[in-house]
């Protein structure tokens, strides 16, 4: 014979979310929401596991592409610290940030030059140019 009587109406959140439910008990309702981050501690397998997708992707990181991401984030922020788009950057604006970005892209295109497939390498030298034009039109 249990002890408690669960009284479960079915009606709750949204899908996903956990249902409330109108069982007593003697601290009141129950957390459904399950333990949070703080109670859920990964085992040594999940450890291992998460150790072992860590090393596989240092072992395929290619400091060249890595580069060539850091060239793109690099003129993206070049744009933003010139204030490209106005009505969105305005408020962003410092030349001299800008000009810094423009230069560390202009030399990653030159350390990459041959360490990248050509059609990057066009790539990221007209974004340089571009760089280089909306500057001079924004000083």
């Amino acid at each position: 014979m249990p002890d408690k009587e669960d009284k479960t109406t079915g009606e709750g959140g949204a899908a996903g979310e956990p249902t409330r439910s109108k069982l007593w008990t003697p601290d009141g309702e129950p957390d459904l929401r399950g333990p949070g981050p703080e109670e859920c501690e990964p085992d040594e397998a999940d450890s291992e596991e998460m150790r072992q997708q860590i090393e596989e992707a240092l072992e395929q990181l290619s400091i060249a592409q890595y580069l060539l991401d850091m060239s793109i984030e690099l003129a993206s922020l070049a744009y933003l610290k010139m204030g490209i788009p106005p009505d969105v950057n305005a408020k962003f604006k410092d030349m001299e940030q800008a000009r810094l970005a423009i230069d560390a892209v202009d030399a990653l295109v030159q350390v990459l030059s041959d360490r990248i497939p050509e059609e990057a390498v066009n790539a990221l030298t007209g974004t340089v140019d571009n760089l280089k034009m909306n500057f001079a039109k924004e000083s």
